[in-house]
């Protein structure tokens, strides 16, 4: 018979994480009392973003109720209450008939950069009235909406949701021309608004809804509202729907919420009880819970001095967050009540209980593990979670297994995890084969590590979850240690998988589909490859080509993996999909129109006519002399990281079934001139006896580990040597409206281990936003980082001195071949 080892942790130490035997399952002590901090969810404290007095009258003392710690940019109040969310207006009141002016969007993107360097998020919502009636355009709405779109975009890593605001006294959605529920005649003009905020806005941030019935009245449209000119004809997609959360402002302040669930409207009448039903049932399309939050009013009609409403609420309409600050008559409340011990809640205060329970509480049951591996083998994991609070993850986040023995640290994703379907109540993890990579043999901590969506927040263990068990945390890493030594061993032999094939697009006839693909590479040599057919293996081949014969109808997905002869396996292919049995047989017709719409030195702007499709066209492919360079989903591509030259471009459909249309005509296009230069280092004026930039203003460094401190120039380029110091700075002197980029070409270092600031914004040089939404990622080999200056917020009109800060940890060599303007 096979007995199971079980092994149960206490709370010996802060880490007393004991070694389990060979294939153990291990039990992990549950703590079902502490409050602790963990991101994207609990209380929230109000503060006002934007501090500046000359964009914000509500930073100003002449304001009633002005209270100067709300200015603070440390938010220090927040965190000594253990809170990780903040909450802010962005008060419009003087700029309901104008724009907004830069100094506002810059003063809100110091701020976003003043809530990352604490390590917190931030729940925003833009008011144009405190108490009263606001009726500002729909157009002008819609215009701050896309002033504020890049700011947004640039710091969506550190906010957490947007309340939907615009409408009304406190953007609550009453007290406005648009917000009478019983009105068909304005559900047009909320619904675009709506439309407008999630078309304009990363599909990473929520945005929650004041009153249900809103939500109920966005579901019931199935053709566009008028003048919407719109994606997706205007119409909800099932991601916008997904990103759709309710916020009450007055929780528990009558038996309706004051308002909340009990306003008629032109789609018919909905008692308080369905309402509060649509509450309870609001998920997102793949089951999990959505965004739910919001605060008290200074009423507490509703409430009961036991919590008990309270708590019920809150477990059944799956609240994440909710307002410390407002309104004490609740609150209050809440730190008087004292409740009785409940199942696995101990006795404590009705507040305290909120503490623990707003939001995810994950805590781990048991996992199963291997406790000895080989180095490029297989290492298979599963787990029993619990969700001991209110609601589950709200916004997507990774899953790593971490094997850390002190000096090294290897992070191997679990990606079949979703941690936003870990709702309340227990979870099986199951089983999780992954291939360890060429680790060192030794023996390692092994740790379930849940960080940031962000890249650029992985590094700060306070975006990071931790678990609800005694003596699995590790604050300094942020990470929940499973063990404290499993055994790796040394390769035998050839540790290094293959890398991934490519696979072609499909070809298909009848019932079978051919696939070919390019020939992986191994370190020794690959031995053959396995074909998936919607991530099942259907056949194991030697060739780069396979037909899948036999296919059922419908639309499938094919992968391939390489193997070599030690067994080591490719991470998958790219993936193709194709329409089997005619589901789909038809090409798209060729995309018309080609043009080029701009040029810099380094990059081509192409925009083309969609293409028609009989089902739909999901995408294009763009070739460049040839040779396929984008996949864009949308009928424009910008083509980047090119030498000075001129270049032949053509762009086909592919629909979702992998049909690939006809090329377009063909357009030719040349880079353009170079851009202003503010330096590339090429010996005139010499660096840094002269002092001078290529503008013919000072520039200078100290700290570095070569030339006097301030850098070498070698070959036409400016190498800093840093290790945890350095500073380099350049006066640019100039108004460089006229540009777009700031242009940096550069080549290794880490780009979290600086910080580049410009135009009064200072940010970690890898959190700056790029076009499309990614971040700058150094390699060994010089790329042209180009950094949209208005989608970062950066004044150009008033640029200032371009400087870079090396106190960020870490050492290296970065190596900067030239700055410039384009």
């Amino acid at each position: 018979m096979r007995r199971l080892l079980v092994l149960v942790l206490g709370a010996v130490s802060a880490l007393a994480v004991p070694t389990p035997a060979a294939a153990a399952t291990v039990a992990y002590t549950a703590d079902h009392a502490t409050v602790f901090p963990n991101p994207e969810r609990g209380f929230h404290n109000r503060y006002e973003i934007v501090d500046d007095p000359a964009v914000n009258d509500y930073a100003s003392n002449t304001i009633p109720g002005f209270n100067p710690d709300m200015l603070d940019r440390t938010f220090a109040r927040a965190r000594a209450s253990g809170n990780t969310l903040i909450h802010s207006y962005l008060h419009l009141d003087k700029y309901q008939t104008a724009d907004l002016p830069p100094a506002l969007l810059t003063n809100l993107g110091s701020g976003l950069a003043a809530i990352r360097a604490q390590g917190m998020k931030i729940v925003l919502r833009t008011a144009y009235v405190w108490d009263g009636y606001s009726a500002v355009t729909p157009s002008q709405m819609e215009r701050h909406i896309d002033q504020l779109a890049p700011v947004f975009a640039a710091n969506a890593d550190v906010i957490m949701h947007l309340e939907a605001g615009f409408f009304g006294a406190w953007g609550e959605w009453h007290s406005s021309p648009y917000t009478a529920a019983s009105e068909e005649s304005q559900a047009p003009v909320r619904y675009r608004l709506v439309k407008k905020l999630l078309s304009g806005t990363p599909s990473s941030i929520p945005i929650a809804i004041r009153y249900p019935i809103f939500l109920y009245e966005f579901a019931q449209r199935t053709t566009p509202p008028p003048g919407c000119p719109l994606p997706d004809n205007c119409l909800m997609t099932t991601q916008d729907f997904d990103r759709l959360g309710f916020h009450n402002d007055c929780f528990l302040a009558d038996s309706a919420d004051m308002g909340t669930y009990d306003q008629n409207s032109w789609l018919g009448w909905f008692d308080v009880p369905t309402k509060k039903q649509w509450v309870y049932d609001l998920a997102t399309s793949t089951g999990g819970n959505k965004l739910v939050g919001g605060e008290t009013c200074n009423s507490s009609g509703g409430n009961d001095a036991a919590g008990v409403n309270a708590q019920y609420e809150l477990s059944h309409q799956h609240w994440t967050e909710i307002n410390e600050d407002y309104a004490a008559v609740n609150t209050d409340l809440w730190k008087a009540a004292q409740l009785a011990a409940s199942g696995a809640d101990p006795a404590e205060t009705a507040f305290h209980r909120f503490e623990r329970k707003l939001g995810y509480r994950l805590r781990m049951v048991d996992a199963t593990f291997a406790t000895s591996a080989m180095a490029g083998s297989a290492f298979t994991f599963s787990a029993h979670l619990a969700n001991d609070g209110y609601a589950g993850i709200i916004k997507p986040r990774p899953v790593f297994l971490v094997f850390d023995n002190g000096t090294q640290r290897y992070n191997v994703p679990l990606t079949g995890l979703d941690p936003r379907t870990w709702k309340s109540g227990a979870t099986t993890v199951p089983a999780q084969t992954v291939v360890l990579p060429a680790m060192a043999a030794g023996t390692y901590r092994l740790a379930l590590w849940l960080p940031d969506q962000a890249s650029g927040l992985r590094g700060n263990p306070a975006y990071s979850v931790r678990f609800a068990n005694t003596g699995t945390w590790d604050a300094g890493t942020g990470y929940n240690v499973l063990a404290n030594a499993v055994t790796v061993g040394a390769c035998g032999g050839d540790c290094v998988p293959p890398t991934a094939p490519t696979l072609a697009a499909p070809a298909v006839t009848g019932t079978s589909v051919s696939l070919s693909w390019s020939g992986a590479t191994d370190a020794v040599g690959v031995t053959g490859y396995r074909v998936f057919r919607d991530g099942v293996a259907v056949a194991t081949v030697t060739g780069t080509s396979y037909v899948d014969s036999g296919v059922p109808i419908g639309s499938h997905t094919w992968t391939v993996t390489a193997r070599d002869a030690a067994g080591n396996e490719s991470p998958p292919s790219n993936a193709v999909t194709a329409g089997v049995g005619c589901t789909d047989c038809a090409p798209p017709s060729a995309p018309t129109g080609l043009a080029a719409t701009a040029t810099t030195p380094t990059s081509i702007a192409l925009s083309w006519t969609a293409a028609t499709d009989n089902v739909g066209v999901t995408g294009y492919q763009v070739f460049r002399n040839g040779t396929l360079v984008g996949s864009p989903t949308v009928t424009s591509y910008t083509d980047t990281g090119l030498a000075a030259g001129s270049y032949t471009y053509t762009v086909r459909a592919r629909d979702a079934a992998g049909n690939v249309s006809a090329a377009s005509a063909a357009v030719t296009a040349a880079t353009a001139a170079p851009g202003l230069v503010l330096d590339d280092f090429d010996g005139t004026p010499a660096y840094p006896s002269a002092a001078k930039n290529d503008l013919g203003r000072w520039t200078g460094g100290n700290c570095f580990g070569d030339g006097g401190g301030s850098g070498v120039v070698s070959g036409g380029a400016l190498t800093l040597r840093y290790a945890n110091c350095g500073w380099f700075g350049s006066d640019v002197g100039t108004d460089v409206s006229g540009r777009t980029y700031l242009v940096i070409r550069i080549r290794g270092g880490d780009p979290t281990h600086f910080n580049l600031s410009l135009g009064g914004v200072t940010k970690v040089f890898a959190d700056y936003t790029l076009d499309g939404g990614g971040h700058p990622a150094l390699t060994a080999e010089f790329q042209d980082i180009r950094i949209p200056m208005v989608a970062n917020g950066i004044s150009r009109t008033s640029p200032g001195q371009l400087a870079m800060g090396f106190w960020y940890g870490g050492s290296g060599t970065v190596v900067i071949d030239s700055i410039s303007f384009v």
